[in-house]
């Protein structure tokens, strides 16, 4: 497919280098990046390599792409670059198979489930806080991927004939969803010139999916309910259209939920780790409120109703380091701001820049839970709030990260007094969608 020509009237951003284009500054310091490009229009021009994209600057843009009044958008190149390990999961499908496919997935992160799902993450909680000891020097980006790996993979199937699977799941998963970023990054002729990296990882996918494929199998045969986010996905039958998910559809959407909430979750989660440690106040804050309703634990699910400053801290990681880039492919002519652009073209929109727009957050650059507070909450533009995505591709599992994440800090902070090491700066890592802390060296202390 030839590459669509750039639109005449929309600006293209400065710092455009030979054939790399925008490619290697977005890479170095793409949260920088996209901050600084709503200064240049609604909607502006970069250049991935040669091909064009146009990054849109503000809620309401992105809205009209979202709920597809712009026109239609697929996602087929991502597809492309994940087929051996995902190759048709909810977050590839588009129009009216990506609708069904929400549906069908719907049932496995409802209310009631998530209530079951609670008890594991917190039994996991206390299991892992219950597990340090005093003096322990550790990286808590490495027990946040863990812990959240842990979780995730303990609702997904529950079953005691799951137990290869998931230790499928738990060595190869990470490894892999960091070749599913870098091949995304990619265009499909370099893309193809990784041989060994390829080979390898079409193995390691095809031995993860043969795993969680067997165990799906049980499930069908055993025809009950183990409560976890396996059963109801086999059981579920859309009752419009009858339809029930095939095993390889399962399969999908299995690994996706892996690979989807292992990386952004855990980031968050040790980003709000990483601000309370950093800010005395907050962290008092905290303390207060989790000496109150925890106490010395266990950490319960009925916690988080409990919670209100948690909670409120959470929210504002959620704006300060929030998702900074998701992109879609016109699937046709789509016209924005009344600007058409042709079929094949890219469209960007970065969360992360939305959120740290002064127009839309005052003193944007200053963590501020409080900004969520009843009386201030309702100054923000809801159309700003984005860090779970909005319309259609608004991101299905956003409850089960909040819950998550809130019991793990919940544990963390009513047991331990992590003191990070004065000596090493955190930096944003932005090789996912969601930056990482590069690093958390910290010793615990107890936190009485």
């Amino acid at each position: 497919m030839s590459q669509p020509q750039p639109h005449p009237d929309v600006p293209t951003a400065p710092g455009r280098l030979p054939l790399l284009g925008h490619s290697p500054v977005a890479l170095r310091d793409g949260l920088k990046f996209v901050t600084t490009l709503a200064e240049f229009g609604p909607i502006v021009r970069i250049y991935l390599g040669t091909r064009p994209a146009y990054v849109l600057t503000t809620p309401e843009l992105i809205r009209e792409v979202s709920f597809g009044e712009a026109g239609e958008f697929h996602r087929e190149e991502l597809r492309e670059a994940m087929r051996e390990v995902i190759r048709g999961a909810s977050n590839v499908l588009s129009g009216k198979p990506h609708e069904l496919r929400r549906r069908m997935i719907a049932p496995a992160l409802r209310q009631r489930r998530l209530g079951e799902y609670a008890v594991v993450a917190a039994d996991l909680a206390n299991e892992w806080v219950g597990s340090l000891h005093t003096g322990q020097r550790l990286n808590l980006v490495d027990e946040a991927h863990r812990l959240v790996l842990d979780t995730i993979s303990a609702t997904l199937f529950t079953a005691d004939f799951s137990a290869d699977a998931k230790y499928e799941v738990q060595h190869n998963i990470p490894w892999l969803l960091g070749q599913v970023i870098r091949r995304a990054a990619l265009p499909p002729r370099v893309r193809g010139l990784r041989v060994v990296a390829n080979r390898r990882f079409a193995a390691k996918s095809a031995r993860l999916r043969g795993e969680i494929g067997a165990v799906v199998a049980e499930y069908r045969s055993a025809d009950r309910d183990f409560h976890d986010v396996l059963s109801a996905l086999v059981r579920h039958t859309d009752p419009d259209t009858g339809t029930r998910l095939s095993d390889e559809e399962i399969v999908d959407e299995l690994i996706l939920m892996l690979a989807a909430g292992v990386g952004s979750t855990a980031s968050i989660l040790g980003w709000v780790w990483h601000e309370v440690m950093r800010n005395p106040e907050i962290e008092a804050g905290l303390r207060l409120e989790l000496d109150e309703f925890v106490g010395a634990g266990p950490v319960r699910p009925d916690h988080l109703a409990a919670l209100p400053y948690l909670r409120m801290i959470i929210l504002e990681t959620l704006r300060f380091w929030g998702p900074w880039v998701s992109t879609h492919t016109a699937d046709g002519p789509v016209t924005v701001n009344g600007v058409t652009l042709p079929d094949g073209a890219i469209v960007v929109f970065s969360p992360y820049m939305i959120h740290h727009d002064e127009r839309y957050y005052p003193a944007p650059e200053t963590f501020d839970p409080d900004r969520w507070f009843p009386g201030r909450v309702e100054e923000i533009d809801k159309k700003a709030i984005l860090p779970f995505g909005v319309g259609a591709r608004h991101c299905p599992g956003n409850n089960f990260a909040l819950m998550t994440i809130t019991l793990a800090t919940a544990a963390l902070f009513s047991r331990w007094r992590p003191v990070p090491d004065p000596g090493y700066r955190v930096t944003p890592s932005n090789r996912d969608f969601v930056a990482s802390p590069s690093r958390l060296p910290v010793v615990l202390r107890p936190a009485q």
